[in-house]
C-alpha cells in the first residue's frame, strides 16, 4: 500500500514597517521613596500626537478655540455708570492699565497666549501640564514659563503648613489661617533633578535636594509651579485615553496600506506541487523572489519554478519512470479583508477621538457634509459646551494666581473667545425698528464699521436720540422758524415787543 505525503512550508517577505521605538522612563528606579509613578508611559502619551491622523487636530481645535483669540483685561464693574463714584473709577482705570501691562510683559520671549497653549498640549496628551511661576524681589508674581510635561513627576504631600488667605466677607476683607498640605514636584533632564514647590508654599526648599531650608542660598531657591491636570488623581489622564486601542488599531492599519502599496503586485497565493517537489535551490529562489518584491525596479519581473517529478515505478532495464509534476497556484486574496473595511476601521476611529473631545467634524477640517445652518449650530453647541466652560475655568485660575497677590480689586484676566455676531443677520433684526424710527443714528455706527471693514467715528451728541424723537423737535424747530418768516408775523412781533419795552420803562419811572 502506497502512501502520499504533504508538507508545507510558509514563504512571507522578511520586510516590516512597524516602529522599534523604546519609551524609556528617565526615573526609573526612583520611584517609591518620594516621587509618585505616573499611570502611564508619558513620553509615550506625548508622541500619540504624531501616530495618530486626528489626534493632532482635536487638539490644535482646543488649543486655537481656548486660547487663540488672545487673553486681556477687564472691569468687574460698569466704570461709566453714574453710580460708581470718581475716585472708584480713577483707580479702576489705573488698575486696567497696570494689568494690561502685566500681561503683556507675562513672558519676555513669547506671547502669553503661546505658552498656555502649549500648556494645554501637554495637558490634552499626557493629562497633564505645568506653568513655573517667576517672583520678582519682593516675592509678587510677574512671569510664567513654560513646563514640559513629559519630564516632570510628582511628589507626595508634605507636611502641613499654616497659610494667610484674605477672603471677603460682608463686602470687608478678612484674613484667615487654614492648614494645608503641599507637594513637591521634580524635574529631570539628562539625569540632573530639579525640584519645585507647588505654588502658594510659603517655605524656602532647596531645588537640588528637595529640602525645606530657610539658609538655601538665593540662587539655589526652588521656584514654584502650577498643575493643570484631566480628573482628580495625583496624575491626570487624557480625554481619549479610553480610545488609545483604537489608535493603535488606526496605526497598524495605515502600516498595513504602507505595506501594501509597497509591495504592490504581490497577490496572496497558495502554490500546489502535484508528484513533485521544490528541491532547496528552488525553495530558496521562491523566498529570495519574496523578499525582492518591494520597490518600482521590482515591478515586473517574473516568477519560474522548477519542479523535480517523482519516480513512481522501475521499468525493466532499471530506468526509473517519472510522472510529470503538476503546479498550481491559487490566488488567496479573496480570503484577506477588503481595503474599504480599513477605512471604515479608520473613520470609525476618528469618529471616537472626535466624540472623547466633544467636537464636531467641523473643527477638524471635515465639513463636506455640513450646510451654514448646521454649521452654525455646531459652532455654537460646541462653544457653548466645551470652550467657553474651558475658558472660564483656565480664566478662574489665572485670576486666583495673580489677582490677589497683585491686589487687584476692580479688573480681572478674561480670556476672549469667537465673534460669532453677523453683521448681515444683525441688520435683518434691526430692520423693524430702523422703519419705526426707533433706533439712535449713533447706535448704529459701530454695526457700520463691521461691515466697512474699518472704524466709523460717532456723529455728535444730538444723533444720540432715536430718529422719531429727533424728527419731532426737527417739527418744532420748523414750526418756529415758520413763525419768524412770516412777514406781517414779524412786525406783530416787532410791535408787541415795543408795546412791553414801554410798560417797562413807565414801570421803572
Amino acid at each position: 500500500m502506497s502512501e502520499s505525503t504533504v508538507r508545507a512550508r510558509v514563504v512571507k517577505a522578511t520586510v516590516s514597517p512597524e516602529t522599534k521605538q523604546i519609551h524609556k522612563d528617565d526615573f526609573e528606579g526612583l520611584y517609591g521613596t518620594d516621587i509618585l509613578t505616573p499611570p502611564y508611559n508619558l513620553t509615550e502619551l506625548r508622541l500619540m500626537g504624531e501616530y495618530s491622523s486626528i489626534l493632532q487636530q482635536c487638539i490644535d481645535a482646543y488649543k486655537t478655540n481656548i486660547v487663540g483669540f488672545g487673553v486681556e483685561s477687564e472691569y468687574k464693574l460698569d466704570i461709566n455708570s453714574d453710580e460708581v463714584e470718581k475716585g472708584v473709577k480713577e483707580q479702576a482705570e489705573k488698575e486696567n492699565t497696570r494689568l494690561g501691562e502685566f500681561i503683556r510683559y507675562l513672558n519676555l520671549d513669547e506671547s502669553p497666549e503661546l505658552i498656555l497653549g502649549y500648556v494645554l498640549e501637554d495637558r490634552e496628551k499626557t493629562g497633564n501640564g505645568y506653568i513655573e511661576i517667576i517672583r520678582d524681589g519682593v516675592g509678587l508674581p510677574v512671569g510664567i514659563e513654560y513646563v514640559d510635561a513629559q519630564y516632570m513627576r510628582v511628589c507626595k504631600k508634605t507636611e502641613p503648613v499654616q497659610v494667610e488667605y484674605i477672603i471677603l466677607e460682608y463686602g470687608v476683607e478678612k484674613k484667615v489661617i487654614r492648614s494645608k498640605r503641599f507637594r513637591r514636584y521634580v524635574q529631570m533632564i539628562d539625569q540632573e533633578k530639579v525640584y519645585f514647590k507647588e505654588y502658594g508654599d510659603p517655605r524656602i526648599m532647596n531645588l537640588k535636594t528637595g529640602k525645606f531650608d530657610e539658609n538655601t542660598p538665593e540662587n539655589l531657591r526652588a521656584t514654584e509651579v502650577y498643575h493643570f491636570k484631566i480628573g482628580s488623581d495625583t496624575y491626570g489622564k487624557p480625554r481619549w485615553l479610553g480610545n488609545l486601542i483604537s489608535l493603535y488599531g488606526a496605526r497598524k492599519a495605515e502600516e498595513l496600506n504602507l505595506m501594501y502599496f509597497t509591495n504592490g503586485r504581490h497577490i496572496p497565493a497558495a502554490i500546489t506541487v502535484s508528484n513533485g517537489q521544490l528541491d532547496d535551490a528552488s525553495y530558496q529562489a521562491l523566498q529570495g523572489y519574496m523578499d525582492d518584491l518591494s520597490g518600482t525596479d521590482n515591478a515586473h519581473k517574473f516568477l519560474l519554478l522548477e519542479v523535480q517529478g517523482m519516480a513512481t515505478e522501475t521499468a525493466t532495464n532499471g530506468e526509473e519512470k517519472i510522472t510529470p509534476a503538476k503546479v498550481e497556484i491559487k490566488s488567496l486574496a479573496e480570503v484577506l479583508q477588503q481595503d474599504a473595511l480599513f477605512l471604515e476601521y479608520d473613520e470609525n476611529t476618528r469618529q471616537k477621538i472626535r466624540s472623547s473631545f466633544r467636537l464636531p467634524p467641523l473643527y477638524t477640517g471635515e465639513a463636506q457634509e455640513f450646510s451654514r445652518a448646521t454649521a452654525d449650530t455646531a459652532r455654537k453647541v460646541t462653544e457653548e459646551q466645551v470652550f467657553q466652560p474651558e475658558r472660564k475655568t483656565l480664566a478662574r485660575i489665572l485670576n486666583t494666581l495673580f489677582l490677589e497677590p497683585l491686589e487687584f480689586s476692580y479688573v480681572k484676566l478674561s480670556i476672549k473667545g469667537a465673534d460669532f455676531h453677523d453683521p448681515v443677520e444683525i441688520a435683518k433684526v434691526l430692520g423693524p425698528f430702523i422703519q419705526a424710527k426707533a433706533v439712535a443714528p449713533n447706535d448704529l455706527r459701530p454695526l457700520l464699521g463691521q461691515v466697512l471693514g474699518r472704524k466709523v467715528e460717532f456723529l455728535p451728541e444730538e444723533y444720540d436720540l432715536p430718529m422719531q424723537v429727533m424728527q419731532s423737535q426737527s417739527d418744532v424747530s420748523d414750526g418756529l422758524h415758520g413763525i419768524f418768516k412770516s412777514e406781517n408775523q414779524q412786525e406783530s412781533l416787532i410791535d408787541l415787543l415795543k408795546d412791553m419795552r414801554d410798560v417797562l420803562e413807565s414801570m421803572r419811572s
